[in-house]
């Protein structure tokens, strides 16, 4: 029988995967670094810090050296400043095959998690996060959904109309 919590949350961080990447499909390649407001995420930003999140859960927690460039924590990480300049940024393709790698691993350790584990407390320091292994697939997918939330504005400010409903 296949477990609940398990199945569920690696639904959930699959469906945010897929609409997160849907809201990004038809934004032109030109206006990736568009900042709908002064200082605002532009969406070459979000992608990265997506990308820089799941490395750190798994630096965090498994643990294992960053799969990342050095430099991708003062781009992308929390408290950075999304920078509106192609330069100051790997290249789209680059950010968009570590996005896929961070998210494939994660996916492949929480499926290798046991029930035991996925129902256990998560060490104190993550628990501001969520309270136990298997909840944190949920925040992480909450955490992207209010980047998707971000693409969104990106949108609409560049007048492309809403993707869902």
């Amino acid at each position: 029988m296949k477990d609940g919590v398990k199945d569920t949350g690696l639904a959930v961080l699959a469906f945010a995967r897929h609409k997160t990447l849907a809201l990004l499909e038809d934004i032109p390649q030109n206006e990736l670094l568009h900042q709908p407001v002064p200082g605002g995420n532009h969406a070459l930003w979000i992608l990265g810090h997506l990308a820089g999140t799941d490395d750190q859960i798994l630096t965090g927690l498994v643990p294992r050296a960053s799969n990342l460039p050095e430099s991708w924590p003062m781009q992308f990480g929390q408290g950075s400043t999304p920078i509106a300049r192609a330069s100051a940024y790997p290249g789209l393709t680059a950010i968009k095959d570590r996005l896929a790698a961070m998210r494939a691993e994660l996916e492949r350790w929480f499926a290798s998690l046991s029930d035991d584990t996925l129902r256990s407390p998560l060490p104190d320091d993550w628990k501001p996060f969520a309270p136990t292994y298997g909840a944190l697939m949920s925040s992480i997918a909450w955490h992207e959904g209010l980047h998707a939330g971000q693409l969104t504005v990106i949108r609409r400010s560049l007048g492309i109309a809403p993707k869902f409903g």
